[in-house]
């Protein structure tokens, strides 16, 4: 899991973690932000926009589970 926040001027660093976490030990990893990118979703973004503009046929659920199960009957 990968929890982005600031550092106070102090140096203190507050963060809410999900309630799952609460009363367990957890190990803190700091990093720059200019060394990690916080989000490749611009990235997806533009990969899934490419792939729209393909000219492939829409199938339905059901078809690609009737395609996978004549696969495996003949193997």
């Amino acid at each position: 899991m990968m929890l982005y926040n600031n550092i106070n001027q102090d140096g203190t660093l507050v963060a809410k973690l999900p309630p799952f976490l609460w009363g367990k030990e957890v190990i803190i990893s700091v990093t720059q932000e200019t060394q990690a990118e916080k989000s490749n979703w611009g990235k997806i973004s533009q990969a899934l926009k490419k792939v729209d503009a393909l000219d492939i046929p829409c199938r339905s659920y059901d078809d690609i589970i009737a395609d996978c199960r004549s696969l495996r009957e003949t193997e």
